[in-house]
């Protein structure tokens, strides 16, 4: 396992025999500090220890400080985490079994090494039974949890949900702009290669040049099938060119020509500057699976496995549909329903007990078009309010909103 460990100043002794012993027991240790016996605050490295688990960094947690308290409050401040202050190896492998916790707290002012190793030793060896029993109470606790936390989203009329794994049984996430942060190179490259096309039109038509801007992609090309976000866009601005074939030059002026064109800009990008997921995300879609909820990733873009496996988020899908399988199954593309009701037949899982992930306006559409139990809006852009209009029954700016909560069975749309 990754174990990431902190301490404070009077933690930081202890903190130094433990990370050695980690890695002795064949763990590799993400130590997050303090690095010296120099007087620090203890809050600091609790919040770091906590970060680190959130962000997927590591698989569990040990924080020391002068008698463990103060870690353990600190660091159960932070969604998703449950710390647990343990001076017995009963509670320390217990609160694993039981409670699933994942940031063993440990004084180092109160026990010795000696104890604080055989404490370590029991929390790394235990693993949650998955009981319902424990999952019930659990469960209990992350609506706790949920019901307290603030959100700014609230502000505006929003449902927070609360949602209990059981519920569902799978989430579908869109990729660009909800997994990785890929959206606004998508954005970029549209509108390089639109406005290439749009100046040479206005040369050669006489028309004024208008460029093409924020608004067309979210109406006309977010979420869609490249060649269908061509097609949409030009019949925006009346413009009527050959489909052409998917395998024509990027140089010709067809709808599959410029489709090809914005494809090669992309696959530029991202072998310069690569790919990375959303922290938040990527702590939800591990969230889920610990409980068993199935995962699945339904996008249009054919660059899919690369960007996933660019973003070291490839291994974390029980399903994918692409751009790939929707040419291969002729699929429509959203808004259309196709590709997450695919989804779900391959998950083997109702829609209406699934939850549809979306940043885009056709995906949003797409979900409520295929009757998914619940339609979460990914506000990236400040489109919250189109997001609602177009059906989702709730929007969060970061999926980190999420953690640790439970959705609601029968969730209200905001007015």
């Amino acid at each position: 396992m990754r174990i990431v460990i902190g301490a404070d100043h009077a933690g930081f002794s202890l903190k130094e025999e433990l990370a050695a012993q980690v890695r002795q027991l064949g763990h590799s240790v993400l130590d997050v500090g303090t690095h010296s016996s120099a007087p620090v605050d203890y809050s600091d490295y609790a919040e770091a220890v906590a970060e680190a688990l959130v962000k997927g960094k590591a698989d569990r947690g040990v924080l020391v400080c002068g008698s463990g308290v103060g870690a353990s409050v600190a660091a159960n401040k932070v969604s998703g985490i449950r710390a647990g202050l343990c001076h017995d190896t009963y509670s320390a492998h217990q609160a694993v079994e039981h409670d699933d916790m994942n940031v063993l707290v440990l004084g180092g002012r109160v026990i010795g090494p000696e104890l604080a190793r055989e404490l370590v030793i029991a929390y790394l060896r235990a693993q949650f039974t998955g009981e319902e029993r424990h999952r019930r109470r659990l469960q209990k606790v992350a609506a706790i949890e949920g019901r307290y936390l603030s959100s700014p989203l609230n502000e505006r009329g929003n449902i927070r949900p609360v949602t209990v794994p059981g519920h569902y049984d799978a989430v579908l996430f869109d990729m660009d702009g909800v997994i990785t942060d890929t959206a606004s190179i998508h954005t970029s490259c549209w509108k390089t290669m639109f406005d290439q096309f749009l100046h040479k039109w206005a040369t050669q038509t006489g028309q004024p040049f208008q460029e093409f801007d924020n608004r067309d992609y979210k109406l006309h090309v977010d979420g869609k099938p490249r060649y269908q976000g061509v097609r949409d866009f030009l019949e925006s601005r009346g413009i009527t060119l050959p489909e052409g074939s998917p395998r024509d030059s990027s140089s010709l002026e067809t709808v599959c020509g410029l489709g090809n064109r914005k494809n090669e800009l992309v696959n530029f990008r991202l072998a310069s500057v690569g790919a990375t997921a959303y922290p938040g995300t990527a702590a939800l879609i591990l969230y889920l699976r610990r409980f068993g909820i199935k995962t699945a990733v339904v996008t249009s873009s054919e660059n899919c496995q690369a960007v996933l496996r660019a973003a070291k988020m490839d291994d974390l899908f029980d399903a994918r549909v692409d751009g790939q399988v929707l040419a291969e199954q002729h699929l429509a593309g959203k808004p259309a329903p196709d590709s997450f009701l695919r989804a779900a037949e391959m998950l083997r899982v109702s829609p209406q007990r699934s939850v549809v992930v979306e940043d885009a306006i056709s995906g949003v559409a797409a979900g409520v078009k295929g009757k998914f139990g619940l339609v979460v809006g990914v506000d990236r852009t400040n489109n919250a309010r189109e997001l609602l209009n177009q059906g989702a029954h709730l929007v969060v700016t970061d999926l980190a909103d999420l953690l640790a909560t439970a959705f609601e069975t029968s969730p209200k749309r905001a007015a």
